[in-house]
Protein backbone atom coordinates (compact mmCIF):
# COMPACT_ATOMS: atom_id res chain seq x y z
CA UNK A 1 0.00 0.00 0.00
CA UNK A 2 0.90 3.63 -0.38
CA UNK A 3 1.91 5.92 2.27
CA UNK A 4 -1.47 7.56 0.94
CA UNK A 5 -4.09 4.85 1.12
CA UNK A 6 -2.93 3.75 4.83
CA UNK A 7 -3.29 7.61 5.71
CA UNK A 8 -6.52 7.17 4.45
CA UNK A 9 -8.00 4.61 6.38
CA UNK A 10 -5.98 5.17 9.34
CA UNK A 11 -8.11 8.37 9.02
CA UNK A 12 -11.47 6.84 8.01
CA UNK A 13 -10.91 4.71 11.29
CA UNK A 14 -10.42 7.63 13.38
CA UNK A 15 -13.50 9.39 11.82
CA UNK A 16 -15.78 6.25 11.99
CA UNK A 17 -14.88 5.92 15.98
CA UNK A 18 -15.53 9.78 16.65
CA UNK A 19 -18.81 9.86 15.09
CA UNK A 20 -19.73 6.38 16.95
CA UNK A 21 -18.46 8.22 20.28
CA UNK A 22 -19.86 11.51 19.26
CA UNK A 23 -23.46 9.76 18.84
CA UNK A 24 -23.69 7.64 21.46
CA UNK A 25 -23.01 10.80 23.96
CA UNK A 26 -24.95 13.16 21.94
CA UNK A 27 -27.90 10.43 22.77
CA UNK A 28 -26.67 10.39 26.87
CA UNK A 29 -26.88 14.36 26.94
CA UNK A 30 -30.54 14.12 25.36
CA UNK A 31 -31.72 11.44 28.00
CA UNK A 32 -29.48 13.93 30.56
CA UNK A 33 -31.54 17.05 28.64
CA UNK A 34 -35.01 15.53 28.07
CA UNK A 35 -34.56 14.61 31.94
CA UNK A 36 -33.76 18.19 33.11
CA UNK A 37 -36.34 19.56 30.74
CA UNK A 38 -39.02 17.59 32.32
CA UNK A 39 -37.94 18.22 36.46
CA UNK A 40 -37.10 22.26 35.63
CA UNK A 41 -40.47 22.98 33.67
CA UNK A 42 -42.33 21.34 36.72
CA UNK A 43 -42.99 24.15 38.68
CA UNK A 44 -41.63 26.71 36.24
CA UNK A 45 -44.64 25.79 34.11
CA UNK A 46 -47.23 26.11 36.67
CA UNK A 47 -46.05 29.87 37.75
CA UNK A 48 -45.99 30.32 33.81
CA UNK A 49 -49.58 29.29 34.12
CA UNK A 50 -51.01 31.43 36.52
CA UNK A 51 -48.67 34.42 34.95
CA UNK A 52 -50.81 33.81 31.83
CA UNK A 53 -53.74 33.28 33.05
CA UNK A 54 -53.74 36.85 35.29
CA UNK A 55 -54.95 39.64 33.58
CA UNK A 56 -54.28 42.33 36.24
CA UNK A 57 -50.91 44.69 36.14
CA UNK A 58 -50.78 44.87 39.60
CA UNK A 59 -48.09 44.16 42.37
CA UNK A 60 -49.50 40.26 42.32
CA UNK A 61 -48.58 40.01 38.77
CA UNK A 62 -45.21 41.39 39.65
CA UNK A 63 -44.66 38.86 42.85
CA UNK A 64 -45.14 36.24 39.92
CA UNK A 65 -42.74 37.82 37.64
CA UNK A 66 -40.07 37.83 40.30
CA UNK A 67 -40.83 34.48 41.26
CA UNK A 68 -41.03 32.91 37.92
CA UNK A 69 -37.18 35.02 37.59
CA UNK A 70 -35.83 33.33 40.86
CA UNK A 71 -36.31 29.84 39.62
CA UNK A 72 -34.39 30.30 36.59
CA UNK A 73 -31.37 31.79 38.52
CA UNK A 74 -30.19 28.18 38.64
CA UNK A 75 -32.14 26.68 35.30
CA UNK A 76 -31.19 29.26 33.07
CA UNK A 77 -30.02 32.97 33.49
CA UNK A 78 -31.20 34.83 30.47
CA UNK A 79 -34.76 33.51 30.97
CA UNK A 80 -34.40 34.70 34.93
CA UNK A 81 -32.82 37.97 33.23
CA UNK A 82 -35.82 38.60 30.94
CA UNK A 83 -38.45 38.28 33.78
CA UNK A 84 -36.56 40.00 36.33
CA UNK A 85 -37.08 43.02 33.97
CA UNK A 86 -40.46 42.83 33.23
CA UNK A 87 -40.64 42.51 36.84
CA UNK A 88 -38.72 45.72 37.31
CA UNK A 89 -40.43 47.99 34.39
CA UNK A 90 -44.12 46.72 36.16
CA UNK A 91 -42.67 47.76 39.48
CA UNK A 92 -41.33 51.10 38.44
CA UNK A 93 -44.48 52.43 36.72
CA UNK A 94 -46.52 51.14 39.72
CA UNK A 95 -44.45 52.52 42.12
CA UNK A 96 -43.95 49.40 44.23
CA UNK A 97 -40.87 49.09 45.59
CA UNK A 98 -40.68 46.19 47.05
CA UNK A 99 -41.31 44.48 43.56
CA UNK A 100 -38.29 46.72 42.68
CA UNK A 101 -36.07 45.93 44.99
CA UNK A 102 -36.87 41.60 44.43
CA UNK A 103 -36.86 42.11 40.24
CA UNK A 104 -33.15 44.43 40.54
CA UNK A 105 -31.70 41.41 42.84
CA UNK A 106 -33.07 38.24 40.78
CA UNK A 107 -31.66 40.82 37.34
CA UNK A 108 -28.11 41.36 39.62
CA UNK A 109 -27.91 37.40 40.60
CA UNK A 110 -28.72 36.27 36.99
CA UNK A 111 -26.08 38.34 35.53
CA UNK A 112 -23.53 37.37 37.94
CA UNK A 113 -24.93 33.34 37.10
CA UNK A 114 -23.95 34.48 33.77
CA UNK A 115 -20.53 36.13 34.84
CA UNK A 116 -21.34 39.43 33.77
CA UNK A 117 -20.49 40.46 37.42
CA UNK A 118 -20.61 44.77 36.46
CA UNK A 119 -24.05 44.65 35.57
CA UNK A 120 -24.79 42.75 38.83
CA UNK A 121 -22.94 44.87 40.47
CA UNK A 122 -25.20 47.52 39.58
CA UNK A 123 -28.27 46.31 39.93
CA UNK A 124 -27.28 44.84 43.40
CA UNK A 125 -26.71 48.02 44.75
CA UNK A 126 -30.23 49.28 42.90
CA UNK A 127 -31.51 46.52 45.02
CA UNK A 128 -29.58 47.30 48.34
CA UNK A 129 -30.51 51.06 48.46
CA UNK A 130 -34.25 49.81 47.79
CA UNK A 131 -34.42 47.53 50.48
CA UNK A 132 -32.80 50.02 52.63
CA UNK A 133 -35.19 52.59 51.54
CA UNK A 134 -38.33 50.77 52.43
CA UNK A 135 -36.11 48.96 56.07
CA UNK A 136 -36.77 45.34 54.69
CA UNK A 137 -33.67 43.70 56.50
CA UNK A 138 -34.91 40.33 55.33
CA UNK A 139 -33.87 41.47 51.78
CA UNK A 140 -30.92 43.51 52.93
CA UNK A 141 -29.28 40.86 54.21
CA UNK A 142 -29.58 39.16 51.12
CA UNK A 143 -28.35 41.72 48.62
CA UNK A 144 -25.14 41.68 51.08
CA UNK A 145 -24.47 38.02 50.36
CA UNK A 146 -24.88 38.33 46.40
CA UNK A 147 -22.48 41.34 46.35
CA UNK A 148 -20.60 39.23 48.36
CA UNK A 149 -20.27 37.11 45.99
CA UNK A 150 -20.03 39.54 42.97
CA UNK A 151 -16.79 40.57 44.75
CA UNK A 152 -15.35 37.09 45.61
CA UNK A 153 -15.54 36.43 41.73
CA UNK A 154 -13.94 39.87 41.43
CA UNK A 155 -11.00 38.28 43.39
CA UNK A 156 -11.79 41.09 45.81
CA UNK A 157 -11.42 39.51 48.55
CA UNK A 158 -11.14 41.41 51.65
CA UNK A 159 -14.88 43.51 50.23
CA UNK A 160 -16.20 40.11 49.61
CA UNK A 161 -16.04 39.20 53.43
CA UNK A 162 -17.13 42.38 54.66
CA UNK A 163 -20.09 41.84 52.71
CA UNK A 164 -20.54 38.05 53.86
CA UNK A 165 -19.73 39.06 57.53
CA UNK A 166 -22.39 41.99 57.80
CA UNK A 167 -24.86 39.48 55.84
CA UNK A 168 -24.37 36.67 58.57
CA UNK A 169 -24.70 39.69 61.46
CA UNK A 170 -27.99 40.65 59.94
CA UNK A 171 -29.06 36.82 59.01
CA UNK A 172 -28.35 35.74 63.00
CA UNK A 173 -30.59 38.71 64.57
CA UNK A 174 -33.54 37.42 62.09
CA UNK A 175 -33.00 33.94 62.56
CA UNK A 176 -32.54 32.44 59.34
CA UNK A 177 -29.69 29.85 59.73
CA UNK A 178 -30.19 28.63 56.32
CA UNK A 179 -29.20 31.88 55.28
CA UNK A 180 -26.76 31.69 57.59
CA UNK A 181 -25.61 28.19 56.18
CA UNK A 182 -25.16 29.37 52.77
CA UNK A 183 -23.09 32.59 53.14
CA UNK A 184 -20.92 29.99 55.18
CA UNK A 185 -20.60 27.97 51.59
CA UNK A 186 -19.83 31.40 50.17
CA UNK A 187 -16.81 31.63 52.21
CA UNK A 188 -15.68 28.22 52.03
CA UNK A 189 -15.40 28.63 48.51
CA UNK A 190 -13.48 31.97 48.13
CA UNK A 191 -11.23 30.79 51.35
CA UNK A 192 -9.91 27.96 48.74
CA UNK A 193 -9.44 30.22 46.03
CA UNK A 194 -7.07 31.56 48.51
CA UNK A 195 -5.92 28.47 49.13
CA UNK A 196 -6.81 28.67 52.64
CA UNK A 197 -8.25 25.01 53.05
CA UNK A 198 -8.42 24.20 56.66
CA UNK A 199 -10.57 27.53 57.52
CA UNK A 200 -12.87 26.26 54.43
CA UNK A 201 -13.22 22.93 55.59
CA UNK A 202 -14.67 24.34 58.74
CA UNK A 203 -17.25 26.46 57.18
CA UNK A 204 -18.16 24.39 54.53
CA UNK A 205 -18.46 21.34 57.18
CA UNK A 206 -21.21 23.70 59.26
CA UNK A 207 -22.91 24.57 56.26
CA UNK A 208 -23.20 21.06 54.99
CA UNK A 209 -24.70 20.22 58.88
CA UNK A 210 -27.03 23.30 59.09
CA UNK A 211 -28.59 22.68 55.43
CA UNK A 212 -29.07 19.23 56.17
CA UNK A 213 -30.72 20.16 59.69
CA UNK A 214 -33.16 22.40 57.54
CA UNK A 215 -33.48 19.85 54.50
CA UNK A 216 -32.24 22.23 51.72
CA UNK A 217 -31.47 20.42 49.24
CA UNK A 218 -29.79 23.15 46.86
CA UNK A 219 -27.52 24.10 49.74
CA UNK A 220 -26.60 20.84 50.91
CA UNK A 221 -25.84 19.89 46.96
CA UNK A 222 -23.72 23.57 47.26
CA UNK A 223 -21.78 22.06 50.22
CA UNK A 224 -20.91 19.01 49.12
CA UNK A 225 -19.78 20.49 45.35
CA UNK A 226 -17.55 22.56 47.11
CA UNK A 227 -16.13 19.97 49.84
CA UNK A 228 -14.92 17.89 46.65
CA UNK A 229 -13.60 20.32 45.10
CA UNK A 230 -11.60 20.86 48.66
CA UNK A 231 -10.39 17.30 48.91
CA UNK A 232 -9.42 17.47 44.98
CA UNK A 233 -7.01 20.19 45.83
CA UNK A 234 -5.76 17.91 48.95
CA UNK A 235 -5.46 15.17 46.96
CA UNK A 236 -7.98 13.01 48.84
CA UNK A 237 -9.47 11.34 45.74
CA UNK A 238 -11.92 9.26 47.91
CA UNK A 239 -13.96 12.05 49.64
CA UNK A 240 -13.40 14.37 46.37
CA UNK A 241 -15.33 11.60 44.82
CA UNK A 242 -18.10 11.08 47.69
CA UNK A 243 -18.83 14.70 47.94
CA UNK A 244 -19.18 15.46 44.01
CA UNK A 245 -21.39 12.15 43.60
CA UNK A 246 -23.63 13.12 46.21
CA UNK A 247 -23.50 16.81 44.93
CA UNK A 248 -24.71 15.49 41.41
CA UNK A 249 -27.10 12.90 42.69
CA UNK A 250 -28.74 16.10 44.71
CA UNK A 251 -28.47 18.68 41.71
CA UNK A 252 -30.35 16.41 39.22
CA UNK A 253 -33.63 16.78 41.92
CA UNK A 254 -33.73 20.19 41.49
CA UNK A 255 -32.33 20.88 37.85
CA UNK A 256 -29.35 22.79 39.29
CA UNK A 257 -27.62 23.28 35.51
CA UNK A 258 -24.86 25.68 37.06
CA UNK A 259 -23.99 23.15 39.78
CA UNK A 260 -24.35 20.06 37.48
CA UNK A 261 -22.67 21.45 34.86
CA UNK A 262 -19.40 22.33 37.57
CA UNK A 263 -20.31 18.32 39.08
CA UNK A 264 -20.17 16.74 35.86
CA UNK A 265 -16.29 17.98 34.78
CA UNK A 266 -14.81 17.84 38.56
CA UNK A 267 -16.35 14.30 38.05
CA UNK A 268 -14.65 13.86 34.99
CA UNK A 269 -11.32 15.19 36.06
CA UNK A 270 -11.37 12.75 39.58
CA UNK A 271 -11.98 9.69 37.21
CA UNK A 272 -9.49 10.82 34.92
CA UNK A 273 -6.97 11.01 38.33
CA UNK A 274 -8.42 7.42 39.21
CA UNK A 275 -7.33 6.20 36.01
CA UNK A 276 -11.04 5.71 34.55
CA UNK A 277 -10.53 7.21 31.55
CA UNK A 278 -13.30 6.38 29.19
CA UNK A 279 -15.70 7.36 32.46
CA UNK A 280 -14.08 10.57 32.75
CA UNK A 281 -14.50 11.68 28.81
CA UNK A 282 -18.29 10.27 29.18
CA UNK A 283 -18.58 12.66 32.07
CA UNK A 284 -16.76 15.49 30.91
CA UNK A 285 -18.34 15.44 27.49
CA UNK A 286 -21.98 15.43 29.29
CA UNK A 287 -20.62 19.22 31.26
CA UNK A 288 -19.37 19.98 28.10
CA UNK A 289 -22.12 20.13 26.07
CA UNK A 290 -24.44 21.65 28.89
CA UNK A 291 -21.72 24.65 29.42
CA UNK A 292 -22.15 25.39 25.82
CA UNK A 293 -25.92 25.40 25.84
CA UNK A 294 -26.27 27.66 29.13
CA UNK A 295 -23.30 29.85 27.66
CA UNK A 296 -21.16 28.59 31.14
CA UNK A 297 -18.14 29.65 29.07
CA UNK A 298 -15.94 29.11 32.58
CA UNK A 299 -16.93 25.74 32.57
CA UNK A 300 -16.68 25.53 28.83
CA UNK A 301 -12.67 26.46 29.34
CA UNK A 302 -12.91 23.98 32.28
CA UNK A 303 -13.88 20.97 30.20
CA UNK A 304 -11.72 22.03 27.01
CA UNK A 305 -8.71 21.57 29.81
CA UNK A 306 -9.76 18.47 30.98
CA UNK A 307 -10.23 16.78 28.05
CA UNK A 308 -6.85 18.02 27.12
CA UNK A 309 -5.27 16.29 30.24
CA UNK A 310 -7.19 13.44 29.45
CA UNK A 311 -6.39 13.08 25.95
CA UNK A 312 -2.59 13.18 26.89
CA UNK A 313 -3.13 10.15 29.11
CA UNK A 314 -4.76 8.39 26.60
CA UNK A 315 -1.60 8.94 24.57
CA UNK A 316 -4.27 10.98 21.92
CA UNK A 317 -1.62 14.00 21.17
CA UNK A 318 -3.84 15.38 18.10
CA UNK A 319 -7.03 15.12 20.06
CA UNK A 320 -5.26 16.71 22.93
CA UNK A 321 -3.96 19.28 20.25
CA UNK A 322 -7.16 20.19 19.50
CA UNK A 323 -8.72 20.83 22.75
CA UNK A 324 -5.26 22.36 23.83
CA UNK A 325 -5.97 24.89 20.56
CA UNK A 326 -9.85 25.50 22.21
CA UNK A 327 -8.51 25.71 25.41
CA UNK A 328 -5.83 28.48 24.76
CA UNK A 329 -8.57 30.09 22.08
CA UNK A 330 -11.24 30.31 24.91
CA UNK A 331 -8.98 31.36 27.55
CA UNK A 332 -8.02 34.24 25.56
CA UNK A 333 -11.53 35.86 24.94
CA UNK A 334 -12.22 35.21 28.32
CA UNK A 335 -9.09 36.38 29.57
CA UNK A 336 -9.76 39.71 27.49
CA UNK A 337 -13.40 39.82 28.33
CA UNK A 338 -12.13 39.48 32.14
CA UNK A 339 -9.68 41.99 31.50
CA UNK A 340 -12.78 44.25 29.95
CA UNK A 341 -15.23 42.96 33.19
CA UNK A 342 -11.87 44.72 35.60
CA UNK A 343 -11.77 47.51 33.39
CA UNK A 344 -15.71 48.43 33.81
CA UNK A 345 -15.70 47.17 37.29
CA UNK A 346 -12.56 49.51 37.96
CA UNK A 347 -14.57 52.06 36.20
CA UNK A 348 -18.09 51.40 37.83
CA UNK A 349 -16.66 51.34 40.94
CA UNK A 350 -14.78 54.83 40.35
CA UNK A 351 -17.95 55.90 38.89
CA UNK A 352 -20.12 54.52 42.04
CA UNK A 353 -17.27 56.00 44.64
CA UNK A 354 -18.35 59.73 42.86
CA UNK A 355 -21.88 59.01 43.23
CA UNK A 356 -21.74 58.27 46.63
CA UNK A 357 -19.73 61.26 47.17
CA UNK A 358 -22.08 63.13 45.45
CA UNK A 359 -24.81 61.76 47.06
CA UNK A 360 -23.38 62.42 50.51
CA UNK A 361 -22.82 65.35 49.86
CA UNK A 362 -26.64 66.27 48.15
CA UNK A 363 -27.43 64.47 52.12
CA UNK A 364 -25.75 66.47 53.47
CA UNK A 365 -26.57 69.74 52.09
CA UNK A 366 -30.01 68.24 52.12
CA UNK A 367 -29.90 67.80 56.21
CA UNK A 368 -28.36 71.71 55.67
CA UNK A 369 -31.41 72.94 53.85
CA UNK A 370 -33.70 70.61 56.22
CA UNK A 371 -31.95 72.07 58.75
CA UNK A 372 -31.89 75.84 57.88
CA UNK A 373 -35.95 75.53 56.79
CA UNK A 374 -36.90 74.14 60.35
CA UNK A 375 -35.00 76.99 62.22
CA UNK A 376 -36.88 79.17 59.68
CA UNK A 377 -40.11 77.43 60.37
CA UNK A 378 -39.48 77.08 64.19
CA UNK A 379 -38.46 80.65 64.23
CA UNK A 380 -41.55 81.68 62.52
CA UNK A 381 -43.55 79.98 65.26
CA UNK A 382 -41.69 81.18 67.82
CA UNK A 383 -42.65 84.60 66.55
CA UNK A 384 -45.82 83.64 66.21
CA UNK A 385 -45.88 82.38 69.75
CA UNK A 386 -44.67 85.17 71.33
CA UNK A 387 -46.76 87.74 69.45
CA UNK A 388 -49.42 85.87 70.69
CA UNK A 389 -48.32 85.29 74.02
CA UNK A 390 -47.28 89.27 74.01
CA UNK A 391 -51.27 90.04 72.80
CA UNK A 392 -52.35 88.10 75.26
CA UNK A 393 -50.32 88.84 77.92
CA UNK A 394 -50.72 92.75 76.87
CA UNK A 395 -54.71 92.13 76.76
CA UNK A 396 -55.08 90.33 80.16
CA UNK A 397 -52.91 93.17 81.97
CA UNK A 398 -55.39 95.82 80.18
CA UNK A 399 -58.32 93.73 81.66
CA UNK A 400 -56.86 93.08 84.48
CA UNK A 401 -56.23 97.20 85.20
CA UNK A 402 -59.55 97.82 83.94
CA UNK A 403 -60.92 95.66 86.58
CA UNK A 404 -58.89 96.55 89.23
CA UNK A 405 -58.99 99.74 88.84
CA UNK A 406 -62.58 99.64 88.72
CA UNK A 407 -62.14 97.25 91.78
CA UNK A 408 -59.86 100.15 93.15
CA UNK A 409 -62.85 102.62 92.60
CA UNK A 410 -65.11 100.62 94.16
CA UNK A 411 -62.74 100.07 97.72
CA UNK A 412 -62.24 103.56 97.64
CA UNK A 413 -65.50 104.32 97.60
CA UNK A 414 -66.32 101.47 100.16
CA UNK A 415 -63.13 102.44 102.22
CA UNK A 416 -64.50 106.53 101.92
CA UNK A 417 -67.94 105.45 102.59
CA UNK A 418 -67.12 102.94 105.58
CA UNK A 419 -64.38 105.62 106.92
CA UNK A 420 -66.92 108.13 106.91
CA UNK A 421 -69.16 105.76 108.51
CA UNK A 422 -66.42 104.49 110.71
CA UNK A 423 -65.77 108.21 111.78
CA UNK A 424 -69.50 108.65 112.33
CA UNK A 425 -69.17 105.90 114.51
CA UNK A 426 -65.91 106.70 116.01
CA UNK A 427 -67.32 110.39 116.66
CA UNK A 428 -70.91 109.07 118.29
CA UNK A 429 -68.61 106.32 120.83
CA UNK A 430 -66.30 109.15 121.64
CA UNK A 431 -69.41 111.74 121.97
CA UNK A 432 -70.97 108.94 124.09
CA UNK A 433 -67.58 108.41 125.98
CA UNK A 434 -67.01 111.75 126.70
CA UNK A 435 -70.99 111.92 128.37
CA UNK A 436 -70.05 108.77 130.40
CA UNK A 437 -66.32 109.92 131.36
CA UNK A 438 -68.10 113.69 132.31
CA UNK A 439 -71.12 111.37 133.74
CA UNK A 440 -68.86 109.52 135.88
CA UNK A 441 -66.57 112.50 136.67
CA UNK A 442 -69.38 114.52 137.99
CA UNK A 443 -71.06 110.96 139.71
CA UNK A 444 -67.45 111.16 141.11
CA UNK A 445 -66.87 114.77 141.90
CA UNK A 446 -70.35 114.63 143.86
CA UNK A 447 -69.89 111.45 145.48
CA UNK A 448 -66.21 113.08 146.55
CA UNK A 449 -68.07 116.29 147.75
CA UNK A 450 -70.83 114.05 149.34
CA UNK A 451 -68.06 112.23 151.23
CA UNK A 452 -66.24 115.12 152.27
CA UNK A 453 -69.57 116.87 153.88
CA UNK A 454 -70.26 113.34 155.31
CA UNK A 455 -66.99 113.47 157.27
CA UNK A 456 -67.43 116.93 158.03
CA UNK A 457 -70.79 116.37 159.83
CA UNK A 458 -69.62 113.37 161.27
CA UNK A 459 -66.44 115.42 162.58
CA UNK A 460 -68.49 118.27 164.18
CA UNK A 461 -70.80 115.54 165.45
CA UNK A 462 -67.91 113.86 167.36
CA UNK A 463 -67.13 117.06 168.33
CA UNK A 464 -70.74 118.21 169.65
CA UNK A 465 -70.47 114.46 171.37
CA UNK A 466 -67.03 115.66 173.18
CA UNK A 467 -69.12 118.55 174.53
CA UNK A 468 -71.97 116.73 175.63
CA UNK A 469 -69.31 114.25 177.35
CA UNK A 470 -68.41 116.76 179.59
CA UNK A 471 -71.93 116.59 180.82
CA UNK A 472 -72.65 114.75 183.99
CA UNK A 473 -76.14 113.87 183.73
CA UNK A 474 -77.58 110.06 183.05
CA UNK A 475 -79.71 110.79 179.90
CA UNK A 476 -76.79 112.93 178.40
CA UNK A 477 -74.60 109.75 178.37
CA UNK A 478 -77.65 107.17 177.08
CA UNK A 479 -78.04 110.12 174.60
CA UNK A 480 -74.42 110.45 173.70
CA UNK A 481 -74.47 106.38 173.23
CA UNK A 482 -77.03 106.39 170.65
CA UNK A 483 -75.34 109.44 168.93
CA UNK A 484 -72.25 107.91 168.55
CA UNK A 485 -73.96 104.38 167.84
CA UNK A 486 -75.90 106.26 164.41
CA UNK A 487 -72.09 107.95 163.93
CA UNK A 488 -70.17 104.48 163.40
CA UNK A 489 -73.34 103.28 161.43
CA UNK A 490 -73.08 106.31 159.23
CA UNK A 491 -69.53 106.45 158.89
CA UNK A 492 -68.80 103.29 157.03
CA UNK A 493 -65.22 104.06 155.92
CA UNK A 494 -64.76 100.91 154.23
CA UNK A 495 -67.79 101.12 152.23
CA UNK A 496 -67.49 103.91 151.43
CA UNK A 497 -63.94 103.54 150.10
CA UNK A 498 -65.43 100.52 147.95
CA UNK A 499 -68.20 102.32 146.42
CA UNK A 500 -65.22 105.22 145.69
CA UNK A 501 -62.71 103.20 144.09
CA UNK A 502 -65.00 101.18 141.79
CA UNK A 503 -66.85 104.42 140.51
CA UNK A 504 -62.94 105.31 140.17
CA UNK A 505 -61.82 102.51 138.24
CA UNK A 506 -64.59 103.03 135.81
CA UNK A 507 -63.96 106.90 135.24
CA UNK A 508 -60.11 106.09 135.00
CA UNK A 509 -59.95 101.84 133.81
CA UNK A 510 -56.44 100.41 134.37
CA UNK A 511 -54.88 102.65 136.78
CA UNK A 512 -54.64 101.12 139.70
CA UNK A 513 -53.04 98.04 137.33
CA UNK A 514 -50.40 100.15 135.64
CA UNK A 515 -49.52 101.64 139.05
CA UNK A 516 -49.06 98.71 140.72
CA UNK A 517 -47.20 97.13 137.30
CA UNK A 518 -44.51 99.90 138.05
CA UNK A 519 -44.50 100.53 141.56
CA UNK A 520 -45.39 96.85 143.84
CA UNK A 521 -44.17 98.43 146.87
CA UNK A 522 -47.26 100.31 146.95
CA UNK A 523 -49.91 99.94 149.91
CA UNK A 524 -53.39 100.79 149.90
CA UNK A 525 -53.49 104.17 151.65
CA UNK A 526 -51.03 104.86 148.71
CA UNK A 527 -53.06 104.21 146.06
CA UNK A 528 -55.98 106.05 147.93
CA UNK A 529 -54.02 109.19 147.91
CA UNK A 530 -52.99 108.21 144.61
CA UNK A 531 -56.40 108.40 143.53
CA UNK A 532 -57.20 111.77 145.06
CA UNK A 533 -54.07 113.69 143.86
CA UNK A 534 -55.54 112.29 140.28
CA UNK A 535 -58.77 114.30 140.90
CA UNK A 536 -56.23 117.37 142.05
CA UNK A 537 -58.18 117.44 145.28
CA UNK A 538 -55.93 119.62 148.15
CA UNK A 539 -53.94 118.41 151.63
CA UNK A 540 -57.44 119.38 153.69
CA UNK A 541 -59.87 117.59 150.62
CA UNK A 542 -57.76 114.67 150.96
CA UNK A 543 -57.49 114.38 154.82
CA UNK A 544 -60.94 115.31 155.15
CA UNK A 545 -61.85 112.63 153.25
CA UNK A 546 -59.08 110.16 154.74
CA UNK A 547 -60.20 111.22 158.14
CA UNK A 548 -56.82 112.43 159.16
CA UNK A 549 -55.12 116.03 159.83
CA UNK A 550 -53.71 118.46 156.80
CA UNK A 551 -50.28 117.57 158.47
CA UNK A 552 -50.72 113.42 158.27
CA UNK A 553 -52.11 114.15 154.64
CA UNK A 554 -48.62 116.41 153.94
CA UNK A 555 -46.71 113.40 155.39
CA UNK A 556 -48.92 110.52 153.41
CA UNK A 557 -47.97 112.53 150.38
CA UNK A 558 -44.12 112.56 151.02
CA UNK A 559 -44.18 109.21 151.99
CA UNK A 560 -45.83 108.72 148.26
CA UNK A 561 -43.13 110.58 146.44
CA UNK A 562 -40.53 108.97 147.77
CA UNK A 563 -41.82 105.39 146.90
CA UNK A 564 -42.35 106.79 143.47
CA UNK A 565 -39.16 107.37 143.24
CA UNK A 566 -40.01 111.10 142.10
CA UNK A 567 -38.02 114.03 142.00
CA UNK A 568 -38.25 117.42 144.13
CA UNK A 569 -39.53 119.16 140.71
CA UNK A 570 -42.09 116.43 139.51
CA UNK A 571 -45.17 117.10 140.61
CA UNK A 572 -47.48 113.72 141.47
CA UNK A 573 -50.49 114.64 139.55
CA UNK A 574 -48.34 115.43 136.75
CA UNK A 575 -46.87 112.05 137.25
CA UNK A 576 -50.19 110.38 137.71
CA UNK A 577 -51.39 111.80 134.30
CA UNK A 578 -48.68 110.67 132.39
CA UNK A 579 -48.97 107.29 133.45
CA UNK A 580 -52.45 106.91 132.76
CA UNK A 581 -51.78 108.48 129.09
CA UNK A 582 -49.06 105.55 128.42
CA UNK A 583 -51.60 103.03 129.59
CA UNK A 584 -54.26 104.63 126.63
CA UNK A 585 -51.34 104.78 124.10
CA UNK A 586 -50.31 101.42 124.63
Amino acid sequence: MSFFEVSFRLLYRYLSTRRLMIGIVASIFFFINSTFAFQKTTKIDSLQFKLDTYALKDTIKINLLNTIGYEYWIVDANRSIYFGLEALQLSEKLGYEKGMARANRVVGVAYWAQGNLTTALQYLNNSYKVYQNIQDKTGLANTRLNIGMVYADLKEYKKALHYYEQAINEFTALGLKGRIATTFTKIGTMLIEQKKDNEALRYLTDALQMHSDNGFTYGIAEAHSKLGVLYLHKNEIEQAYYHIKKSKELGSEISDIDGLTNNLIILGKILRLSNRLEEAAIEIHKGLKIAKENNLKKYELFAYEELKELKKQQSKPEEAYIYYDKYVFLRDSLFNLEKSKQIAYLEFENELEKRDKELISLKEQEKKDDLIQLILALSVVMLLICGGLIYLVARQRAKKSSQLASKTKELLESAHTLTQKELENSELKQRDLRQQLDFKNKELSSYTLNFIKKNEVVQQLQKTIKDIEKSTSLEKKQLIANLNKIIRKNLRIDKDWEDFSRFFEDAHQGFYTKLKSKHEDLSTNDLKICSLVRLNLNVKEMASILGISPDSARTARYRLRKKLKLTPEQEIFTYLVHLEQERELA
